[in-house]
């Protein structure tokens, strides 16, 4: 466990992944520390430096902040000492995105998905492929996202006219997700085994429409099943890097 005042080591951070107790994460690394690793960590959201007080005001003050930056050095501390100053519990991740880097956890190609606070089109069809989702965009992309319910045959079109991105039913989840730069093995056979019931909790995900009468219910009710079956799977298959 690292020691350094105000910092979450790797491993105290990498469990957190996929949940809803994963903190906000600032990516608040200089333009050409990004040029050289073109990757982010899940969820985490690029905020400049110097533009992190500016900011502060779009966090949730009830929510853990960590900031990230190219080795966890001055520009995390820096950064996680302005949102402290300002009544935020931040913290900074040590060795920052180069320590996560080696490691080899996952991360998100920052070219190919679209950053955080775009909305995300999905089709409203309630069911356990819109639930895991839902649970993909908030739990590895965007925790905040704003997710917008159309008809199938209207996904693309909406997303196209409204600057948003689709999320539809042409493609599989898990080349979807490869599409957009979240490639991690592991969890793409989870989602694979979600999406085709091959796994416990898809009963319960699939019994929620009968319980809950919009889209948004549905959701904030199946996070945490999946949540939950996204631990489950980690402890039974002994995935303990992730």
């Amino acid at each position: 466990m690292d020691h350094t005042p105000n910092a979450i080591s790797l491993t105290e951070l990498l469990p957190l992944l996929g949940t809803h107790r994963m903190p906000q994460l600032l990516d608040v690394r200089l333009p050409e520390d990004i040029a050289q690793n073109p990757h982010r960590l899940p969820t985490a959201r690029h905020v400049p430096h110097n533009q992190v007080v500016a900011f502060a005001d779009r966090l949730d003050r009830a929510r853990r902040v960590v900031t990230i930056c190219h080795k966890g050095q001055k520009l995390s501390h820096g950064a996680a000492a302005h949102l402290r100053s300002a009544g935020y519990d931040a913290h900074v991740l040590s060795g920052g995105s180069e320590a996560w880097r080696d490691e080899d956890y996952p991360t998100l190609a920052s070219a190919m998905g679209p950053a955080p606070g775009v909305s995300w089109v999905l089709s409203a069809t309630r069911d356990r492929r819109a639930a895991l989702g839902a649970w993909i965009i908030r739990r590895w992309f965007d925790a905040g996202a704003t997710l917008l319910w159309v008809p199938a045959d209207h996904v693309q079109d909406v997303a196209d006219r409204f600057d948003a991105q689709a999320l539809h039913d042409k493609a599989t989840l898990t080349s979807t997700c490869a599409t957009l730069g979240l490639t991690e093995p592991d969890l793409l056979a989870h989602i694979d085994a979600i999406e085709t019931g091959q796994t416990p909790g898809t009963t319960w995900i699939d019994t929620l429409p009968h319980l809950h009468e919009t889209d948004e219910d549905l959701v904030e009710a199946a996070l945490p099943i999946l949540d939950a079956a996204w631990l489950a799977h980690r402890q039974l298959t002994g995935q303990n890097r992730i």
